[in-house]
């Protein structure tokens, strides 16, 4: 088999790339070893366009957030699926001293800060709310799981797809390309998650993944309530009374499952956000690829130019992948630049 692009894995990041390759025309092959639990497919795939405790306002965010929303919407014209869903963002303060800081901000940036942010209307007998917080516009959440579905029955339809497991050692370069078994590609880009550098390609890189937990549950007192509502943690309404709520981030990985403590943890954290009484139906936990500081890395080996990299989405994946996804799809078909900020030659130290 021939391929312009042979993609490994078929997470968030991987599926990206695919839609923008096929964009461009391009005959791919993605192999994945379709695993039942994986981080993308726990991910609860919010969008939070103010970001942290800090309410960090980052650069660039409009033009990706426009294009993350613009490239959802034509997956869904395209396939008649929905699956990005907007939702505004009741943002609760957890402090006096954070509702101070948001005020701070607001005096200082309340041009730029106001066009995601508005006044909160909320019931005070059903939420927590001590020290006041802001609605949020701009965000929702993207039904991760049902995306991968999405793109995988598309790869399926166009022989694009295959469940298998592609071994670094397994991979050698050619005079136009790679080859892998009976595959002939111009180029293979890696996207494997947490195991990023368990491949003999890229194994220097500073990968430090941790492990998150996520609740689904049943909150039938809330089922009118339509906005995500984030206080440290966050509940996602799901519709007739169904939530999921998270999350965790451990960094001391015994195995990758659910444990008491982190379920205890979340469930604390909904308890700072809501006094309503809640039955947790399910409890899953997945390994999240983090590189460095939550940084992405994408591109080429530094020694080899037909070797890829795509990795380190985090939790702020589906806002971002899409536009990084085509920046390096636009690198290996037409030799674009890459963001230098993401760029693996370019943070190589």
């Amino acid at each position: 088999m021939k391929a312009d692009v042979l993609i490994v894995g078929q997470g968030l990041a991987g599926s990206l790339l695919a839609w923008q390759l096929l964009r461009r025309d391009q005959r791919i092959l993605v192999v994945d070893r379709d695993e039942a639990v994986t981080s993308s497919k726990v991910a609860a795939g919010l969008v939070t366009p103010l970001a942290g405790s800090r309410f960090n306002l980052p650069g660039g965010l409009e033009e990706r957030l426009l294009h993350a929303k613009q490239f959802y919407w034509d997956i869904e014209e395209l396939t008649g699926e929905r699956l990005f869903h907007h939702r505004k963002i009741a943002r609760l303060f957890r402090s006096r001293e954070e509702g101070k800081l948001w005020n701070e901000r607001l005096a200082k940036e309340g041009e730029s800060l106001r066009r995601y942010a508005g006044p909160l209307s909320i019931d005070r007998n059903r939420f927590h709310l001590p020290h006041g917080g802001f609605e949020m516009s701009g965000g929702g959440w993207l039904d991760v799981p049902h995306f991968l579905e999405v793109t995988r029955q598309r790869l399926i339809e166009s022989a694009s797809y295959a469940i298998g497991r592609v071994g670094s050692d397994e991979v050698h370069a050619t005079g136009c390309g790679i080859r892998w078994k009976n595959v002939e590609a111009g180029s293979v880009v890696f996207c494997e998650g947490w195991r990023g550098n368990l491949n003999r390609f890229f194994e220097w890189l500073p990968m430090n993944p941790v492990l998150g937990d996520i609740l689904d549950l049943r909150l039938p007192e809330l089922q009118d309530e339509q906005r995500i509502v984030s206080k440290g943690g966050w509940l996602l309404p799901l519709g007739g009374g169904n939530f999921r709520a998270g999350s965790t981030y451990r960094h001391d990985i015994a195995e990758e499952s659910p444990s008491k403590e982190a379920k205890e943890e979340i469930t604390e954290k909904l308890s700072s956000i809501t006094p309503l009484p809640f039955e947790v139906t399910n409890h899953r936990a997945a390994i999240r690829p983090v590189i460095r500081r939550s940084q992405i890395f994408m591109g080429t080996h530094p020694a080899r130019p037909k070797i890829g990299f795509f990795n380190g989405l985090g939790s702020k994946g589906v806002l971002n992948g899409p536009w990084h996804a085509g920046k390096l799809a636009a690198h290996l078909v037409e030799g674009g630049p890459l963001p230098e900020s993401a760029d693996l030659q370019s943070n190589l130290v």
